[in-house]
């Protein structure tokens, strides 16, 4: 009952997440104008960067320590104060960079009341212990408090927003919430006992931890540089048209890909404990069983698209799009796979403290994928690129059951040496 709870007040999050653009956005566009909207919806994919670095793949690694040694409050006070720390100076030398870039970067003049206004949410994602109440499987909390803030920036900044001249304030309704919930979900694990008073860190254990956490943020950093280069290598080689049959036939793509977040998160904490406990072929039933699930549903979004895709673009985005129909039919194929590989990287390797592959697998996918997308890239246009990034996908497929295979040998070998120990 509590996975189902977890779950579904996981994807109550994320359809907020979709949910609030669309609702503010045909209003901030029109309030705002081209100018002032242009550099807000600028200024939130520049500090995305930052926040993805500040994180650094702690969210993972902490969440996955929560959940194996969560009666233990001494050690995840411990742990709590060690991420905090180190998130800390990470963000600290990431707010340097930006001061320092809308200080001396003249194309960034215009833009920095925002970007500096933008600083709110990278200490929001310091503050914010998500991957503490992750690995104590107390999400619907979380989702509420999450939930509410978004509801109240939304309902502010229809009543603040009403000229060009209040973009300022609009940047404040946009990075405040992850800060605001931050701090009421810092002050919540603080007061309900979740945490005990200051533990002493040592550099050693920032050092551990921070090392730990890279393994997976530049496995992700390899993926983010071989997904978002996407759009400029086709620019390059093809031009603005096929960027543009691309990037459409990705918005469609997206939510279905995103789709199965949710559920991984939540079977994340649980799969963690089971490997913890010797408990591997349980998780292995559970993984399965999550496989078959991504399979199923992706194999009826294929055949929709296969059958009603020219309906679906004419009807989103007009006739002049209908050249992206071969694109949306290669794509289609991305959201199965980036599941698939999603959900043995986390609850299969992740799950089991195997991180070191990682940095591997996604650095011999990115020389992949941009090798062989300038191939396609140039014979096959926008439909190249989707192709590749299917392709690339499906090596990170093959590469993680590898290193898969590879942790379960060792621990069943592991639990062979335990039986005769115990004999």
């Amino acid at each position: 009952m509590s996975v189902k709870r977890d779950t579904a007040a996981l994807y109550v999050i994320q359809a907020c997440g979709y949910l609030v653009p669309l609702i503010a956005l045909p209003y901030l566009s029109r309030t705002l104008g081209p100018d002032h909207f242009g550099q807000v919806s600028f200024a939130v994919a520049f500090m995305q960067f930052f926040i993805t670095v500040t994180d650094f793949g702690f969210d993972l690694t902490a969440a996955r320590k929560i959940s194996i040694h969560r009666g233990d409050r001494e050690m995840l006070t411990r742990l709590y104060w060690i991420v905090t720390i180190s998130k800390s100076c990470i963000a600290l030398l990431c707010a340097l960079i930006v001061l320092a870039s809308v200080e001396f970067v003249p194309a960034l003049q215009d833009v920095k009341g925002i970007i500096l206004i933008s600083l709110l949410s990278l200490a929001g994602t310091v503050l914010s212990p998500v991957w503490l109440f992750q690995g104590l499987e107390k999400i619907p909390l979380m989702a509420v408090i999450t939930l509410a803030t978004r509801i109240v920036s939304l309902t502010a900044l229809f009543f603040i927003v009403k000229s060009p001249a209040d973009y300022l304030a609009t940047a404040v309704c946009f990075f405040a919430p992850l800060l605001a919930s931050g701090l009421i979900l810092t002050a919540i694990a603080h007061c309900a006992g979740m945490l005990t008073s200051w533990q002493k860190i040592t550099r050693e254990d920032l050092w551990q931890q921070s090392l730990e956490a890279f393994h997976v943020f530049s496995g992700s950093a390899f993926a983010f540089m071989y997904t978002y280069l996407n759009a400029i290598i086709l620019k390059f080689l093809t031009g603005n048209d096929a960027v543009g049959y691309f990037v459409m036939a990705d918005k469609i793509v997206s939510p279905i890909k995103q789709f199965f977040g949710p559920l991984i998160q939540t079977m994340f904490p649980r799969i963690c404990k089971l490997h913890s406990e010797n408990r591997g072929k349980e998780a292995d039933d559970i993984i399965r069983k999550v496989v078959m699930t991504v399979l199923l549903l992706n194999a009826c979004a294929i055949l929709a698209v296969f059958v009603g895709g020219e309906k679906l673009v004419v009807l989103a985005f007009g006739v002049k799009f209908l050249p992206a129909v071969p694109v949306l039919k290669a794509l289609i194929f991305l959201p199965v796979v980036v599941s698939i590989a999603t959900v043995l990287m986390q609850l299969s390797l992740i799950a089991q403290g195997e991180v070191r592959p990682l940095k591997r697998i996604y650095g011999i996918a990115a020389a992949f994928h941009f090798v062989q997308s300038l191939i396609l890239v140039k014979e096959f246009g926008a439909t190249g690129t989707a192709i590749s990034v299917v392709l690339t996908e499906v090596l990170v497929i093959a590469l993680i059951c590898y290193a898969c295979r590879g942790a379960r040998s060792r621990r069943v070998e592991a639990g062979a040496q335990g039986a005769q120990g115990a004999q």
